[in-house]
């Protein structure tokens, strides 16, 4: 437990919030490949038909020895409807591929583990981002009205910063380093308190790849 909680120091710049929970090793490379291959089988079957045949042509043609293709070859939104997230796609999930994906429900079984306050899954939503190599997220506080108290994220893919900002105190600002298979819960005042953003620069150590985040909230009439 000592080992392991070193390691998750490491990770952070900054006083770390007490309603900010953080495991930054929690899912196997084996697992992150599971989770990620799910994710972008449901994202890309949303998109339009002129990107699912030119994935198709790359693959065919260049195969593909990583889970992401260039950043080309997927259909990213310049802008939300709000300003705040730029370059990427977005989904809610309403339900995951556990007989397309070998091995996915027991990555699921463990996922869901981590909800936190005994929730039941059928009172929670799940929301796929994606971000482009550029993508990023402008500091915002998330609309609490249409969710819960509580959100559980996980982060696959490369490695980027999550800033929190406190909006009582200015100053008091922390960056905690998201390695792909680490999972944050943060509730609270957390969540209404605290500006949260993913930075598009290299902060901690983070890099510029493309990044899928499974973001799980409990819905507002629970939390």
């Amino acid at each position: 437990m000592a080992k392991r909680l070193l390691s998750s120091l490491a990770n952070f710049r900054g006083n770390l919030p007490s309603e900010f929970h953080f495991i930054p090793d929690f899912f196997s490379l084996s697992e992150q490949r599971t989770l990620l291959s799910a994710a972008l089988l449901r994202l890309d079957a949303t998109g339009s038909r002129r990107y699912q045949k030119k994935r198709k042509s790359y693959i065919a043609s260049e195969g593909s020895s990583s889970i992401f293709l260039p950043d080309g070859y997927y259909e990213f939104m310049e802008g939300h409807y709000d300003g705040v997230i730029h370059n990427y796609r977005e989904m809610h999930l309403t339900s995951w591929p556990t007989a397309e994906i070998s091995g996915l429900s027991p990555v699921l079984d463990r996922l869901h583990s981590l909800l936190p306050f005994q929730t039941k899954l059928d009172s929670t939503q799940t929301h796929l981002l994606h971000l482009a190599s550029n993508g990023e997220i402008l500091p915002h506080i998330d609309n609490v009205s249409a969710s819960g108290h509580w959100i559980l994220g996980v982060s696959l893919g490369a490695d980027r910063t999550l800033r929190l900002e406190s909006c009582i105190k200015p100053e008091e600002t922390v960056d905690v380093l998201l390695p792909s298979g680490s999972v944050y819960i943060q509730s609270d005042s957390v969540r209404y308190q605290y500006k949260h953003s993913i930075l598009k620069n290299r902060s901690l150590g983070g890099a510029t790849g493309q990044r899928i985040s499974v973001m799980i909230r409990v819905s507002s009439s629970v939390g």
